[in-house]
């Protein structure tokens, strides 16, 4: 007998669909809107799918306040955005609904705020286990620091304080894959178009633990006052470097691609008498790195924005229209005041801006 399969995945192109059909969004903030939900780490992979974070904030917002997950909300609010831009309904009376809808939503949600944030706690402690810890049996947990980083600390502090650093770069997300050494969940890593899967912590710090550091040439810093060496170092973290063996008296360093095996090779650079750099990953011809200095030079010349259409996200259409509205460089629209600029711009959110300014800022 045929089993009843459920329904595919809405691709992205779909979604897009689906949220027309519902009158979510506008043509202009449809894709935004889903690239947000990535950012945000409420959806995975590709066609998307929900994280636990996600089905948490549902679950909670369903029990205690409906409305706010409800399609109908978001496209009335639509509905009555268009309304008033064709002249069919004033300010004074959208504002005033809207005011009355919005008002029973945060009763319900001010009446319910102590069982809210029980249910989002557990729920997001659940999303944050990656395993037990090796020295007392506690759980693991993706942590955050005070100063925003993100580490894995055990659930046993302060009695137990083992930690495992993670990368500095994006937001972690536990997987359902698991280690089978460790009988710990793997990790990826939320950095926009830069996501990437860090893997097992554990297996990350045990090979930096087993590592050599690979000297290949002076410190430009202080290798003629000291004697500082450049040298290959794999961190805890699952990152790779070149930096100074006086670390941390010597802070220089430069970074090296996550994935692949690095070789270096006879070639030498002659500006700087450090050897050039190969990288092995897979069976294609190796990426010839070369030298590391020269290399990092190169990569922050591409990263340099010096146009408005440098920055990602921002097409020559879209540099017209910021130019209209009086913002001529990088350093206008760093100055910018995001919500005042979204409304001099047709179909430009205040959220992409702040998102722009990011890029600048970075």
């Amino acid at each position: 007998e045929k089993e009843t399969q459920p329904p595919r995945r809405y691709g992205q192109s779909r979604l897009i669909k689906k949220m027309k059909d519902l009158g979510v969004g506008t043509k202009s903030t449809r894709h935004h809107t889903i690239e947000k939900l990535y950012d945000r780490g409420y959806i995975e992979d590709d066609p998307p799918q929900p994280t636990a974070l996600a089905e948490a904030v549902v679950e909670a917002t369903e029990a205690f306040a409906d409305l706010v997950v409800s399609e109908e909300m978001t496209a009335q609010l639509e509905r009555d955005m268009t309304a008033i831009a064709e002249g069919e309904a004033t300010l004074e009376e959208v504002t005033a609904e809207s005011r009355e809808m919005l008002e029973s939503v945060f009763a319900e949600l001010r009446e319910s705020r102590e069982e809210i944030g029980d249910h989002l706690r557990e729920s997001l402690k659940a999303d944050r286990e990656l395993g037990p810890c090796p020295e007392c049996g506690e759980t693991l947990l993706v942590r955050q620091s005070g100063r925003g980083s993100y580490f894995v600390g055990c659930d046993g502090f302060p009695d137990c304080r083992f930690t495992l650093p993670l990368p500095g770069t994006g937001e972690p997300l536990v997987l359902e894959d698991v280690c089978e050494e460790h009988d710990t969940h793997h990790v990826k890593m939320l950095a926009g178009r830069d996501t990437f899967v860090h893997g097992c912590p554990r297996c990350a710090a045990d090979a930096a633990d087993e590592s050599e550091d690979r000297p290949i040439g002076a410190c430009p810093d202080c290798g003629d006052e000291h004697g500082g060496e450049l040298a290959i170092k794999e961190l805890r973290s699952g990152s790779r470097l070149v930096g100074c063996t006086r670390y941390p008296d010597c802070e220089y360093s430069l970074p090296l691609p996550r994935r692949g095996e690095i070789e270096t090779v006879d070639q030498y650079c002659e500006e700087h008498d450090l050897p050039e750099l190969h990288v092995h990953d897979g069976d294609d011809d190796p990426w010839e790195l070369g030298c590391p200095i020269c290399n990092y030079r190169e990569y922050q010349a591409e990263q340099a924005i010096d146009d408005l259409e440098d920055v990602r996200g921002i097409g020559e259409a879209t540099a017209e229209k910021l130019q209209d509205a009086g913002v001529d460089s990088p350093d206008d629209l760093r100055d910018a005041d995001p919500e005042s600029l979204a409304d001099q711009l047709q179909g430009v959110t205040a959220d992409q801006l702040r998102d722009w300014q990011g890029q600048l800022a970075g």
